[in-house]
């Protein structure tokens, strides 16, 4: 009888062992399905200020230049193209400089879908060259009244993107912009629409703060501001000091670094 209760016991030993190796077999590919899935951009790491950093590069992108003869143009309409085309068409719509004005007009036209924008764009250019004519603003570096530069500012959001057909991008920008003195540092964010039509093209740029109808398309208009302090005449970058303060009451969710920002 001792016989058969040892027999027993190690028979139902054995059942849980068995039962408790299935359970724990079944449960792991739950637990794995309730992982989140990898999200593109998940193979990025961080950078200095605590934003991902892409592998996408200022200046890069398309395959022949503007009638400038210094923006690039020409992309391939994926959505990594739509992000360096609104870095690369920055600078036309904020660059003044008395010399080279007229011919950033020009400019301006080729990378336009609608040009209903461009009024806007122009009058804030032809209000600076005015004044200079007028002796009333100081340029800077052979005629410049206001200069940006991508680099400085580095960050741009992906709000969305179709390939070869739509995309709402964001660009931080540094920029000079002449005066009385020094001329002085500043950030801006541009929120562009772009549209395919065989290249990459601005359908509208957020250039006033009553556009609302644009401006309800972005999360937030992003990060923008002057410098504290006396004018250097330097180009400003970024740092953690800027960032918490330009960020205080904004999201940073979306937000990443071009791969060549200055840092």
């Amino acid at each position: 009888m001792r016989t058969k209760w040892k027999l027993l016991i190690a028979i139902a030993a054995v059942v849980v062992i068995v039962a408790v190796a299935v359970v724990l077999i079944n449960l792991r590919p739950t637990e794995q399905a309730s992982q989140p899935e990898p999200t593109a951009g998940t193979d990025m790491v961080a950078g200095t200020l605590g934003f991902p950093v892409s592998k996408i590069s200022i200046g890069e992108g398309g395959t022949t230049t503007a009638a400038d003869g210094k923006t690039p143009i020409g992309y391939n309409g994926t959505c990594d193209s739509a992000a360096q085309a609104a870095a690369n068409y920055t600078p036309v719509l904020h660059d003044v400089n008395t010399k080279t004005w007229e011919a950033q007009k020009a400019t301006m036209k080729t990378l336009a879908s609608d040009e209903a924008w461009i009024k806007d764009a122009v009058l804030l250019g032809d209000t600076f060259t005015t004044a200079a004519a007028s002796g009333n603003f100081k340029s800077f570096d052979g005629g410049w009244l206001d200069r940006v530069d991508v680099k400085a500012g580095g960050l741009y959001r992906l709000v969305s993107c179709e390939a070869e057909n739509r995309a709402l991008i964001q660009v931080v920008y540094g920029g000079l912009r002449g005066g009385e003195a020094e001329p002085g540092g500043y950030f801006g964010t541009d929120s562009l629409e772009l549209v395919w039509d065989g290249d990459w093209k601005i359908s509208d740029v957020l250039v006033r703060i009553d556009d609302t109808e644009l401006a309800d398309k972005f999360p937030d208009q992003g990060p923008a501001g002057g410098l504290v302090g006396a004018s250097t005449g330097e180009m400003p970058t970024l740092d953690n000091g800027l960032v918490s303060r330009y960020f205080e009451n904004l999201s940073k969710e979306g937000w990443v670094e071009y791969a060549n920002a200055t840092r």
